[in-house]
């Protein structure tokens, strides 16, 4: 029932009604041309305008309770992916959506609101479903439907789908709000096929070098058979095998060795000869990306004697590919003269000649080095000969420190609990006296004594003239990465402290005043390739605002360009919809009038996800039914029959509304045929 209530206080209200009948009564009290009755009927007439008007200034508003009707709502979620139309013609395919039309019009007729989504996320026509999707994320997929319809009357989610899903967990473990009425799309019988299905390889290889590639072969239905599994590039078989078929199912890994060709981002294509009889050819075919890089980083350990630091260090430089080791000890091996791109030098400045002149000899030619100094080291000498290193040691005392690293280092990140995990190192042995460090140096590690942090440095890094260098003040470290094994049964922490210094000494300083490059060498064909740009001064500091034009091209003769101005730190290029293939990429920049261009290669692999499973899954959508109290369906015709029986019933919403009277519109009609009868009367029977 509307209730009347005013913003004004209710009192105004009888002195609305005397004023209102005062106003009358003053009007129409002296003589006129008509009588008396109608002389009353027109007091009456202005009495109910002036009250009427009087009242809207208290402005009164009007409380009521307002139904809403919502009728239950369906959601038609179509599988869009390249999976539900393989072995399908364009009859079949039109004949999919037209089965979905039919269901749709059929929960209309009975006065529901339809939705149609498909994996991409977005309401759609089944006019305008197109089955191209790369990826099946179904859990995600029927989520988001559970969080865009929430709080509404949906009465299920008819899912038109074959069941197969390859990212994500499986949608029978979610307990989804609707039930799920499953329409199964596809064939649940394994047909005669072949499958390329993993490609385990290096993403990078050494020019010169040959690499392997492991293919896994999986056979449905050829035993007995021979197939031959070529790798091409750049027109070429590379390598070729013949695989035997033992069984109707089963995987077989082929292992090939293929030779690194030239330098830069090389496309390599697997394939397996197409046999008769099977029923899909594309996944026969794989495409990978490996980079080819001139050689491996060599760096030079030199002692004067054999230690336990050199085997632990040598263990460490060896998990990584990209460092060759040579270990030169005097007496032990042999001088091997080369190019290094780093030199460790273990006990350095000792008393042994050969070794210092080794060191002393890199040092000369700028290779960048990281010193370890130990109990055999002159520390005098190395004072003298080293200018980024000055240690006042009193006499030949030494002391027993542990290592603390420091929170403020800034060169490169260490895991979370490589703080923690190196308080339980052991100590090790320092030269005992004060250290100068040079004003840019970086202290990586300090000396801790029992629980109390010190400041001086035990190893610290610098870098001057382009030469980078670091200095660790102690020997013994070989028991920090045995303590670590013996109580973690792992050395994490130790070898990546140690890698990512090698990284880094090793990493050679790059003065270019335009960089160009993308995020990542590989992408996926979904995915956005991103470009990060660097431009610096004559006295390299970073700046913006330059237009940079970069131009994209491949060997089939895409080519396509794109204008980038960065405007700070944070900016990047982004570029999508590129085709599965290699790519080169030119940047260009003017700089003081002078052009800076970069070049570079990246590579858009392609997703084969859904061309690896080639049965149905209606086991899934049969559990996903009975998890909802849903249904599931093989055809599209039982469902259409299901839908009379539905007896769901629309939500009341109800809702408190309050709006202001004047707001009516018949209120100024009312207004309009008093003033309008007043006059009428007035002018019929003589007035003015």
């Amino acid at each position: 029932m509307p209730e009347l209530t005013f913003e004004q206080s209710v009192w105004y209200v009888p002195l609305c009604l005397l004023l209102a009948a005062a106003i009358s009564y003053l009007v129409y009290t002296k003589k006129s041309p008509w009588n008396s009755l109608t002389n009353w009927l027109l007091n009456g007439l202005r009495f109910l305008l002036i009250f009427v008007l009087l009242i809207l200034l208290l402005n009164p508003l009007l409380n009521q309770m307002v139904n809403e009707v919502e009728q239950p709502s369906f959601v038609i979620a179509i599988d869009n992916s390249t999976s539900m139309v393989q072995g399908l013609d364009s009859v079949q395919q039109q004949q999919l959506l037209t089965d979905a039309e039919q269901l749709k019009q059929k929960l209309e007729s009975k006065n529901y609101e339809v939705f149609v989504h498909t994996l991409d996320g977005k309401p759609t026509g089944l006019n305008e479903v197109v089955f191209d999707q790369k990826i099946t994320n179904l859990d995600r997929w029927l989520r988001d439907l559970q969080s865009n319809y929430e709080g509404k009357n949906l009465g299920g989610v008819y899912l038109i789908s074959d069941g197969k899903y390859n990212q994500g967990t499986s949608p029978v473990f979610f307990p989804y709000n609707y039930p799920v009425y499953a329409i199964g799309v596809g064939d649940t019988l394994q047909k005669q096929d072949l499958v390329l299905q993993n490609i385990l390889y290096n993403k990078l290889a050494y020019q010169g070098n040959k690499f392997p590639v492991v293919a896994e072969v999986v056979n449905h239905g050829f035993a007995g058979q021979e197939v031959r599994l070529e790798v091409r590039g750049n027109g070429k078989v590379l390598a070729a095998q013949n695989v035997k078929l033992i069984s109707n199912e089963g995987l077989t890994r082929v292992e090939l060795e293929v030779e690194a060709g030239e330098n830069g981002m090389q496309q390599l294509d697997l394939g397996l000869k197409v046999l008769e009889g099977e029923s899909v050819a594309s996944n026969n075919f794989r495409r990978i990306f490996v980079d080819v890089v001139d050689g491996k980083q060599k760096i030079l350990l030199v002692a004067p004697t054999p230690h336990p630091d050199i085997k632990t260090l040598a263990a460490v430089i060896e998990k990584n590919q990209n460092y060759e080791l040579t270990t030169y000890i005097p007496g032990v091996n042999e001088w091997k003269e080369d190019k290094y791109d780093l030199v460790i030098a273990h006990q350095a400045y000792s008393r042994y000649k050969q070794a210092n002149e080794a060191v002393q000899k890199q040092r000369e030619q700028g290779v960048p080095a990281l010193l370890i100094f130990g109990g055999r080291s002159n520390i005098l000498m190395a004072s003298r000969t080293e200018e980024l290193f000055t240690l006042s040691q009193k006499g030949a005392k030494r002391d027993m420190v542990f290592g603390a690293l420091n929170d403020e280092f800034s060169l490169f990140s260490l895991a979370d609990d490589a703080r923690e995990n190196f308080n339980s190192f052991p100590p090790v042995s320092v030269p005992y006296g004060e250290a100068t460090l040079p004003a840019n140096a970086e202290i990586l590690m300090y000396q801790r004594v029992g629980s109390i942090q010190t400041d001086k440095p035990l190893l610290y890094l610098v870098e001057q003239n382009a030469q980078k260098s670091a200095y660790l003040l102690a020997d013994g470290i070989w028991k920090w990465r045995m303590q670590e094994f013996a109580t973690t049964d792992g050395s994490t922490t130790f070898d990546d402290l140690f890698l990512k210094t090698i990284q880094y000494l090793s990493t050679k300083v790059d003065k270019r005043k335009f960089k160009f490059y993308p995020e990542s060498n590989t992408y996926f064909e979904n995915q956005t390739v991103k470009f990060h740009a660097e431009i610096y001064n004559q006295i390299y500091e970073r700046v913006y605002g330059e237009q940079v034009q970069v131009v994209v091209t491949n060997a089939d003769g895409f080519n396509k360009e794109f204008n980038f101005t960065p405007s700070s730190a944070y900016s990047r290029l982004e570029a999508a919809n590129f085709e599965p293939g290699l790519y080169n990429y030119q940047a260009k920049v003017t700089l003081n009038g002078k052009p800076e261009t970069v070049y570079g290669k990246f590579s858009v692999k392609e997703l084969q996800l859904e061309e690896l499973d080639q049965v149905a899954d209606f086991d899934l959508l049969r559990q996903m039914a009975y998890n909802t109290d849903g249904k599931f369906y093989a055809d599209t015709e039982t469902p259409l029959m299901d839908i009379d029986n539905f007896q769901l019933k629309g939500i009341i919403h109800s809702q408190e509304d309050i709006f202001p009277v004047i707001h009516l519109k018949w209120i100024l009609f009312v207004l309009l045929t008093l003033v309008s009868i007043e006059w009428f009367t007035r002018k019929y029977n003589g007035g003015y």
